[in-house]
This record gives C-alpha cells, sequence and structure tokens, in this order.
C-alpha cells in the first residue's frame, strides 16, 4: 500500500481479479455506487468505458483514473501518484495492446463454429439471438453495442432509480465473475435469471441451461 496502487492490482495480469469497491466518481461517499472490476481485455475495441461515465478513449480514461487517484479522499489509501499527461498516455497505449482470451469454438464473424459446438452451445446461440433477446445490445464480434441503456430494474424494489448503465463486452465473460456493473450476480446462471427476470423473457428451465453453455464458447 505505501507503494500505492497499480492497474494490475485489481486487473491482475489485464484481466480482473473479480473484486468489487466503490465506485471513485461520485460525492458524497454516500452517493458512491459499488462497482465490479471489470476486464481490461478487449478495450480497444471500446467506444465508451466506465460503466456510469460517457469516456470516450483509453488515453482519456487513464487521464480520468489519475485525476481521481489524486483526489484527497483517496491519497490516504492509495497515494497520490501525480503522473503526466505524456504517462497516463502511455497507460492507454499499453491498454490498448490486450486482446480478449481466446475463443476457439468462435468465428471471425462472431458466430459458432458449428462443427465444433455442442448441440446445447447452439441452441444457446439461438436463443442469445432471439427469444432471450441479449444481441439486442450484446451485438458484433465483440457482443456489445457501446451504449448506456436503462434496465428500470426499480421496478422491482422499492428505492432510488440505478439509471443508465453501460454494456460491457461478453467476450471472455466465463472469466470475470461476478456479473453486472456492481457484481450482484455471482454466476453466469444468475445472470441469466436476472435478465430472464427483467426483461420478462419467459425462458424455460433448459432454455437457461442452453443459454450459458452458450455463454461460456464467447
Amino acid at each position: 500500500p505505501m507503494n500505492g496502487v497499480a492497474c494490475f492490482s485489481c486487473h491482475v495480469n489485464g484481466h480482473t481479479n473479480g473484486a468489487f469497491e466503490l465506485g471513485p466518481d461520485a460525492r458524497p461517499n454516500e452517493a458512491r455506487l459499488r462497482v465490479d472490476t471489470p476486464p481490461m481485455r478487449g478495450n480497444f475495441n471500446l467506444m465508451q468505458l466506465s460503466s456510469k461515465r460517457s469516456v470516450r478513449s483509453m488515453d482519456h480514461f487513464a487521464e480520468i483514473e489519475e485525476y481521481f487517484d489524486g483526489d484527497p479522499g483517496m491519497m490516504q489509501a492509495i497515494g497520490p501518484r501525480a503522473h503526466q499527461k505524456v504517462v497516463s498516455n502511455r497507460m492507454g497505449d499499453f491498454n490498448a495492446i490486450l486482446d480478449f482470451p481466446p475463443a476457439p469454438k468462435l468465428g471471425p464473424n462472431g458466430k459458432l463454429y458449428k462443427n465444433k459446438a455442442t448441440k446445447q452451445e447452439l441452441r444457446g446461440e439461438v436463443l442469445f439471438n432471439g427469444k432471450a433477446q441479449c444481441s439486442d445490445c450484446h451485438s458484433g464480434p465483440a457482443f456489445v453495442d457501446d451504449y448506456m441503456h436503462d434496465l428500470q430494474v426499480e421496478r422491482f424494489y422499492v428505492g432510488r432509480p440505478e439509471g443508465p448503465i453501460k454494456t460491457f463486452p461478453l467476450r471472455g465473460i466465463k472469466d470475470s465473475p461476478p456479473y453486472l456493473h456492481d457484481g450482484r450476480c455471482p454466476t453466469l446462471h444468475d445472470a441469466v435469471e436476472f435478465f430472464n427476470i427483467v426483461l420478462e423473457t419467459k425462458l424455460t428451465e433448459q432454455e437457461k441451461e442452453d443459454l450459458v453453455a452458450y455463454l461460456l464458447c464467447l
């Protein structure tokens, strides 16, 4: 701790340590949201970074992170770094070379190879692009639309609305539990059930299993 915290302290090997923390970009502390540590891999594919902020490039993201790390309220925990812009830009350059993990069953267009995937995985792909409504937000080779969406989860509880949350890519999703921006879903099965409720897709138990099998291929 006396030496501060590096990017890889949380994003282990460019991926994630699965931990969550309070988001740094809200004040007072009572208003700060719990956020999951997302993978850094594949960030070069994204047009927006961070779950609640409209950060438009990896260089900008590095500068933003440096700014909040220099906040007096956080210095006691992680120590100030006071990097110059040229240094934070190099951080963005490094992030740009971190690719998604291998997905041997996926073709270059993001579709499953029919000669490599199981019948269950292929059924899951059909559900992903149809009844389960996943591809409405998770589209393209990185399975992300680079938009923010409001799921209106306040329909299901009494409390303040959460507002829009950025769509995260699903490539390599099997390696980065817990799920959703705040880690509320410990497993992929939990995430599938969450969206089954929120989107009212009425998936059967078999369809949920098929969808999880497909997600494990990404």
